[in-house]
Parts: C-alpha cells; sequence; structure tokens
C-alpha cells in the first residue's frame, strides 16, 4: 500500500482549498439568514424580541460605517457613507455602549454582533470567537442571529482547527434545520478526520452523497473524493475502487485514472489497469515522457504491439519522447512484435545510432536478413562484429554466414561459421559443420559444372 499511502497524503493537499472553499464565513453585521433558514423561521413560532431604542440603533449604524462604509444600508446608487472612523474606533465605541445602562439581552447581542464584524475585519479571530460566542449566552435572540453566531462558529473553530468545537457548533445549527445541508455535512466530516476518526468521519461523507441525492443536488467533485480517502485509510480497496468509478464519471481527471490504474494493478486486474492507462492517455492526460513510454511498454507486455509503436511514434513526432537507444530500441521491438518488418528496420537502423554495443547492430542486421536484403544485413552483422561486446557473438557469426550462402559468398560464409563454431557451444560446433560440409560440396558441385561447361565449349 506504499503508493496508495503517497497518493492519499496527495489527496489531503489537493483537496484542501476545496475545503476551504466550503468555509465561506459569512460573518457580516446585522441578522442574515439562508434562503433554508428563513423557511425554518416560517414554520417555527416567531421568537419575540424587545425593539431596539432608536439611540442604540444609530450607535450600531456608526460603528458599522466605521467598519466597512460599503456594508452600511442605503438606496440603490447611493455612495457608501465617509467613515468617521477606523474598526479600532468603533471597537472602543461599541466596548464603552456595552456598558450602557438599560440594555436588555438582545441589545447586548446585537452589540456583540457588531462587534465580531470588527474584530473579524481586523483579522482577530480570538475575539472574533468570543464575540460570537456572548451572542448566544444572550437569553433572547432572534433564530436568525442564532443561527449565523454558530455557523461563523463552527468555521471560524474549523478555520483554528479546533474541530472538536467545530462539530458541537455544527450538531448545534444541524439541530436548527428542518433540511440538511450538504455543505455543512462535509465540512462536518471533514472535520472528523482530521482528528483521524476515519469511521465517523466515513459515515457523515456517505450522508452528504444520500442528501445531495435525496434534494437532486449536483454531488461535488472533493465530496466524492473523500470517500476515496476515508476508504483508502480504512483499507478498503473494493469501496475505493467503486467511487472511484464513480467519481471518474463526473470528473475524469488524470489523477483519478492514475489512482484507478494503481488500484486495479493491486487487484491483478491488468486488463483493466491498462485501459484506465489507456483512458488517461486518450484524453490527454500523459503529458510526460515517462508517462507515455510506460503505457507503450505495458501495451507491449499485453500483445498489443502496433498500439504501442503508434503512441512512440507520435511522442517522437510531438517532441514528448527524446530520440535515444532505449526508446528507439522500444519502437523498433514493436514493430518487431507487430511484424511490421519494414518499420522495425528504421527503427532499428536510427536506434543503432546511439549504440554503445554490437546487440542492436545485430537486431538490425536480424530484420533485413528476414526482408531478404542479405547485403545489408551482412554490412550489419559485420558492425555488430566490430562494436564488439555482444551477448551472443557466436549467433552473430553463424547468421551472418547463413546471409552469406544466401549470396554465394562461399568463402566468406565458411569463415563465419568457423568463427561460430570457436565461439559457441557443442550445438554450434555441430550445426557448423552441416553447413561447411554443404558448402565444400556446393563449391564441389560449381566446379564440376564449370569443367563440364568448359568440355562442352571445347
Amino acid at each position: 500500500m506504499k503508493m496508495l499511502n503517497k497518493l492519499t497524503l496527495l489527496a489531503i493537499v489537493w483537496s484542501l482549498p476545496l475545503l476551504l472553499g466550503q468555509l465561506d464565513v459569512n460573518i457580516s453585521f446585522g441578522e442574515t439568514a439562508t434562503a433554508e433558514e428563513k423557511k425554518k423561521q416560517e414554520r417555527k413560532k416567531t421568537r419575540r424580541v424587545p425593539a431596539m431604542r432608536e439611540r442604540t440603533y444609530k450607535k450600531l449604524a456608526e460603528a458599522q460605517i466605521m467598519i466597512d462604509p460599503e456594508s452600511a444600508p442605503r438606496e440603490e446608487g447611493e455612495p457608501p457613507p465617509e467613515p468617521t472612523g477606523t474598526p479600532q474606533d468603533a471597537i472602543r465605541l461599541l466596548t464603552k455602549l456595552r456598558g450602557s445602562k438599560g440594555l436588555n439581552s438582545y441589545k447586548h447581542a446585537q452589540i456583540w454582533n457588531t462587534l465580531a464584524f470588527a474584530y473579524y475585519t481586523l483579522e482577530d479571530v480570538p475575539n472574533t470567537i468570543r464575540s460570537y460566542e456572548q451572542i448566544l449566552k444572550q437569553g433572547t435572540i432572534t433564530e436568525a442571529l442564532e443561527m449565523t453566531s454558530m455557523r461563523a462558529l463552527f468555521q471560524l473553530y474549523y478555520a483554528e482547527e479546533d474541530y472538536r468545537r467545530s462539530i458541537q457548533y455544527i450538531d448545534r445549527w444541524q439541530a436548527l434545520q428542518a433540511k440538511p445541508d450538504p455543505g455543512v455535512t462535509f465540512i462536518k466530516s471533514t472535520a472528523y478526520y482530521q482528528l483521524e476518526n476515519f469511521r465517523q468521519s466515513l459515515k457523515w461523507a456517505i450522508r452528504v452523497e444520500e442528501i445531495a441525492t435525496e434534494q437532486q443536488r449536483e454531488i461535488k467533485e472533493n465530496w466524492w473524493y473523500l470517500q476515496v480517502v476515508l476508504y483508502n485509510e480504512l483499507q478498503d480497496p473494493d469501496n475505493v475502487i467503486r467511487v472511484l468509478e464513480t467519481l471518474i464519471a463526473y470528473y475524469p481527471k488524470k489523477q483519478y485514472w492514475m489512482y484507478l490504474a494503481g488500484m486495479y494493478s493491486e487487484k491483478e486486474w491488468d486488463d483493466k489497469s491498462l485501459s484506465a492507462y489507456y483512458a488517461a492517455y486518450a484524453q490527454g492526460f500523459l503529458a510526460r515522457e515517462s508517462e507515455v513510454v510506460m503505457l507503450s511498454q505495458r501495451l507491449l507486455g499485453a500483445a498489443v504491439p502496433y498500439e504501442a509503436a503508434q503512441i512512440m511514434e507520435k511522442g517522437f513526432k510531438e517532441g514528448l519522447i527524446k530520440e535515444n537507444e532505449k526508446n528507439l530500441t522500444l519502437l523498433a521491438t514493436a514493430y518487431t512484435m507487430a511484424q511490421e518488418t519494414s518499420s522495425a528496420i528504421d527503427a532499428w537502423r536510427d536506434a543503432t545510432k546511439y549504440a554503445e554495443d554490437g546487440d542492436l547492430h545485430y537486431r538490425l542486421a536480424q530484420a533485413l536478413a528476414q526482408e531478404d536484403r542479405h547485403k545489408e544485413a551482412i554490412q550489419a552483422y559485420t558492425a555488430a562484429q566490430k562494436k564488439g561486446d555482444t551477448k551472443d557473438p557466436d549467433d552473430i557469426a553463424f547468421w551472418k554466414g547463413i546471409s552469406q550462402m544466401q549470396l554465394e559468398r562461399w568463402n566468406g560464409a565458411t569463415r563465419s561459421f568457423r568463427d561460430a563454431a570457436k565461439l559457441g557451444d557443442k550445438k554450434m560446433k555441430r550445426q557448423t559443420r552441416k553447413y561447411i560440409r554443404y558448402i565444400a560440396g556446393e563449391k564441389r558441385r560449381q566446379r564440376e559444372l564449370r569443367k563440364m561447361l568448359e568440355d562442352v565449349g571445347e
């Protein structure tokens, strides 16, 4: 599982930006609520809260302008008001306002809400959190303010990596919802993941998919991918594969195809693994030389040599694959296995330009001989012998002799067979003796034929 562990780490890093995108902190002045929260309010008995005195309202509005003039309520097209201070000034004003006599719990809640806005603007997370928690400690507040505060808190605690408290506020927030929210449930799942409680995280990750399906909502990419990561952590490869196959159907990305190919390989499903790898190639995801060469090697191993050769040719033409001994040998081998001898000869000849020993010249010679191009084959055999450091010097000499025989170069063939006998084993010696005897007989027959023709001429 070494590869999977590496991929899991990659998955975590990759998913972080997506995760943070879920943490859409909607912290603003005033009581805000989502559409779903508003529906919830309508279904529940309206909470009665005391009216706010005009003086308190004006102070809060003044503080809001200090914090962010753009957020101040105004008519459409009306420019924002000029600020009369800074967020720090707003905090001082609000702190003083908190000390006023005659403030009820609702007024205190609104002051703390505005303070949260100010601290958040200053990126003072601890005091932002403290302000929202103070809101929830007040006796009577609107449901919208309660839910907004809890939503802000579970997001802020998550950002601060206090995942247990984040989960606590998510639970409280969800208890007020008439309809489950898949995005919030996803955050809850990831919080459990960060706590390394993988089974609980998986429970809520599956629930995310269920909620989205029930509500006929799009299932986001990272919602499925979290399941992949979790099933891998729990060493459940069958479900890793199952979810990956679903994920790829909607989000066909390179990392998923490669991951799936690796999983198939672990299950020893070689055909499926190759298919996944090829699918990545067909979609243009394999952009590195090593990836394309590996695909060609795997196709060659699966007895699909012509396709392997075509992929290599395309890589050479596009400049993705470098022309070197290794890559050209692979191309030549693929053409040879595909019985495309003419193309194989061209590839072997190109490969010999980079050869450090005589073996590639030998392979070229064999391909030429197969095409009855024996004169060229003899030249290639000779080049192989001169290059040296070959694996089968006796075979090179033997087959050179065969090509020389084809051209009736009897003396040269005899020397080649004698060289093969010196270099080879007993089997090679027996084989070469047969050919040497044959050549001797053939030379004798040709001499007798010439003499007979000379006698007839006289």
